[in-house]
């Protein structure tokens, strides 16, 4: 853990606020400034040599974003780890529904409504602007793990079966890819740059195009402090052995696609297993994983893989 920074003056100089005047200028009360530090590491502090904590002024700001989404049914521990331009895109979206007086989907809808409707709309109109929008406020709303398991893999088995029945096009389809991808992404980020556990090396197998399980999987490993060395889609089974020969690796993680032919899965598994190092663990998910592939562990879904990883820790 970083040592918090001490600075030597006896009172607070320019642009520095003691917690007493934090909490008055935000409205969060002190109590609960130290709670965030503690547990989701902000707001940051500086510290005087007593060890009284200050903090700059421009915190306020960011902090008071935060009352305001906290209002709004959204939960500090997913808020505070967002960067200041996701707080403000999500503080837009939601005053811009407190003027028009619609309700987000988040809060009014059903599971099918918020996984069908609303999203797949967005899908069809190839609005990115609306599509983001309510992922994010979903990704604030719900956490992690039910944001992964009913909002983005839902979207994307759907806009998938509806590409293959024609109900949309390819231009759909690779848009929604896009704009998921991404911004699964970007929520990785901050967790990538906070981990500090093993490697886990993550790919998809050659031939297999679709990332989407790949990209989730990989969020959930980010989150639980893995330090992921992501390849992607497509990639050769040479250079997925060679990269788990890195140092502290713990394991390859590999998903299979709904549309990968799951015999040409098992017979690359049972190669890649040979080609890696023995110590190095070889995990399988997604839709087209193959059960019982000698010295390969399938995880049924992305709850079992934070599970599994749960228990290494």
């Amino acid at each position: 853990m970083d040592t918090i920074p001490t600075i030597p003056r006896a009172i607070p100089g320019p642009g520095l606020l003691t917690i007493g005047t934090l909490s008055r200028e935000t409205g969060i009360p002190v109590p609960t400034l130290r709670t965030w530090e503690r547990r989701y590491g902000q707001p940051v502090p500086l510290r005087r040599a007593s060890g009284h904590r200050l903090y700059p002024a421009d915190c306020v700001s960011r902090l008071r974003q935060v009352t305001f989404l906290l209002q709004h049914g959204h939960r500090a521990a997913n808020l505070l780890v967002l960067q200041d331009q996701q707080l403000d895109a999500l503080a837009v979206l939601s005053r811009s529904r407190e003027r028009s007086g619609s309700e987000s989907l988040a809060s009014t809808a059903g599971p099918e409504e918020r996984g069908h409707a609303v999203l797949m709309r967005a899908v069809r109109r190839l609005d990115g602007g609306t599509l983001l929008g309510e992922l994010r406020l979903e990704w604030a709303r719900s956490g992690p793990m039910r944001f992964l398991t009913e909002v983005a893999g839902p979207l994307m088995v759907e806009e998938g079966v509806a590409w293959q029945t024609q109900a949309l096009e390819v231009r759909h389809e690779h848009f929604a890819a896009a704009c998921v991808g991404g911004l699964l992404r970007e929520l990785r980020q901050p967790y990538d740059h906070a981990a500090a556990g093993p490697r886990v090396v993550a790919a998809a197998l050659p031939a297999d195009q679709h990332e989407g399980g790949l990209l989730m999987a990989s969020l959930v490993l980010a989150l639980r402090g893995r330090r992921v060395i992501y390849l992607g889609a497509d990639t050769p089974l040479t250079e997925t052995a060679r990269a788990a020969e890195g140092p502290r690796t713990e394991a390859v993680a590999v998903s299979v696609s709904a549309a990968f032919d799951r015999d040409t899965a098992r017979a690359r598994l049972t190669e890649l297993r040979t080609q890696m190092p023995p110590h190095v663990a070889l995990w399988v998910g997604g839709a087209g994983a193959p059960d019982g592939v000698p010295g390969v562990e399938r995880l049924a879904d992305l709850y079992a893989l934070d599970a599994r990883l749960g228990a290494l820790r």
